[in-house]
């Protein structure tokens, strides 16, 4: 049985934090394209880079291109580290030098050398799920869809539905317990089936109708 070394989940607030992408072809544009949209500062460096990446100055002011070879110094006060060169010296040098500066380090073609992997994602405005595989991106991709398919735009709706319902249940039962205790009663897995089965509808009326009987019954 293989091992796997990634096994603790967590998500990262990468709002303004100082991260580097060694490389600037294909996979370095996918990779920068998740870190931009998290609100991370990035510098890009490398000798040639996409007219994709180029692009993306356009939309993310806090990116940085460096159209250069990566040098030791360049992983100073770098949060966040990816190497995405198809130059394993390159990559390597990256390696050791993120090491020495303890920066959070995924390399593209040798998950094992780094201390991060990102997992497959679907967002749907709310709603972010996560596939992880130990490394098989096919079986990643499956998994990716059948989400897709089971928590669509009626799922995400319905999320961004209750975001909004939480403030009133708020104002109407001020203790953290008593609102526990009607989300628990309110919020079942039969809810979630009627919208996975498209009566998004009624599912929105039995939550207000929970709602409406906390304002009658106070």
């Amino acid at each position: 049985m293989a091992y796997n070394q990634f096994r603790y989940t967590v998500q990262l607030n990468m709002e303004n934090r100082h991260c580097v992408v060694v490389g600037g072809g294909s996979v370095a544009l996918r990779k920068l394209k998740s870190l931009l949209e998290a609100g991370a500062a990035v510098t890009v460096i490398a000798p040639e880079i996409l007219p994709e990446i180029t692009a993306l100055q356009r939309m993310f002011p806090a990116l940085t291109l460096c159209r250069r070879n990566y040098e030791t110094g360049d992983l100073r006060h770098a949060f966040l580290v990816i190497a995405a060169t198809d130059n394993r010296d390159v990559n390597a040098a990256v390696v050791r030098e993120a090491r020495e500066q303890q920066c959070l380090l995924n390399v593209a073609d040798d998950p094992d050398a780094g201390n991060f992997t990102v997992a497959g994602t679907y967002d749907n405005g709310s709603l972010h799920f996560s596939a992880a595989t130990g490394g098989n991106p096919r079986l990643t991709h499956l998994l990716l869809e059948d989400l897709r398919k089971q928590y669509g735009d009626n799922m995400a709706a319905f999320a961004a539905f209750l975001d909004e319902q939480r403030e009133t249940v708020k104002q109407r039962l001020p203790g953290p317990r008593t609102r526990q205790e009607f989300w628990r009663n309110t919020l079942t897995n039969q809810l979630l089936q009627l919208v996975k089965e498209g009566r998004l509808q009624q599912a929105k009326e039995i939550i207000i109708d929970a709602i409406n009987r906390i304002g009658a019954e106070s």
